[in-house]
């Protein structure tokens, strides 16, 4: 028996949605990390070197920053499972405990 119900399924579904969107933001990520190179053989002067430089310098380390946040919503929610887990094998002992009070009395 299970005091603390959770929909286990549900939260596998939501996890294996966050880990395509991690792995989608990743390929995103590497097709925008090869723009400077391609436009750089076809754009000339300072405003491609500028571009070629913001895309290093503020882009990648943005999208960088998403993929650890997506990352990071699969690992909150496996050590939510695992809190839910470990509450309900804690409640359950003390349950026991308590009923093993009262069939003394």
């Amino acid at each position: 028996m299970s005091f603390f119900q959770i929909i286990r399924s549900e939260i596998e579904n939501v996890s294996a949605t966050v880990g395509q969107q991690q792995q989608v933001t990743q390929g995103v990520m590497d097709k925008i990390s090869s723009y400077p190179a391609k436009i750089q053989g076809a754009w000339i002067g300072g405003d491609a070197d500028e571009f070629a430089s913001d895309v290093v310098r503020k882009v990648i380390p943005a999208i960088t920053e998403l993929i650890a946040a997506i990352g990071g919503i699969n690992l909150n929610l496996s050590k939510a499972t695992s809190t839910v887990d470990n509450a309900d094998t804690q409640s359950q002992g003390l349950a026991s405990q308590l009923g093993d009070v009262f069939s003394q009395i």
